[in-house]
């Protein structure tokens, strides 16, 4: 594992995820924990990917295998982002840096897509 575990310190913080720079809103978002929205519903597939079901809105999302990854972090309890990506690096040979900032990312996507509860 190209990760030093013992160099990196798995300290609870705060988050920032940088708005969208289109957006009209331009605040930056403070996260400490992560939930999934109580109207969304998961499964997996045979190809071990997920599926996600807005039940508010009607939509599924096909999850590519990064994004089902973080689901499946979530499907049980609201996380820090430290926690998701803790156990994303048990999953994934990367570096602590790339792993969080697609964890980042994907949180921005999906707050926005309203398929997240996020806690500040």
């Amino acid at each position: 594992m190209p990760v030093d575990q013992e160099s990196e310190t798995s300290q609870e913080t705060n988050v920032v995820v940088p708005a969208d720079q289109e957006s009209e809103t331009s605040q930056e978002l403070v996260v400490e924990t992560v939930a999934l929205m109580e109207h969304v519903s998961c499964r997996s597939t045979s190809a071990d990917l997920t599926m996600l079901f807005d039940r508010a809105k009607g939509v599924m999302y096909e999850l590519n295998e990064s994004a089902s990854a973080v689901v499946s972090v979530l499907t049980t309890e609201p996380q820090s982002v430290n926690a998701i990506v803790d156990q994303l690096l048990m999953k994934f040979e990367a570096p602590r840096d790339e792993v969080t900032a697609d964890v980042l990312t994907f949180i921005g996507e999906f707050s926005e897509a309203g398929l997240l509860s996020i806690t500040q």
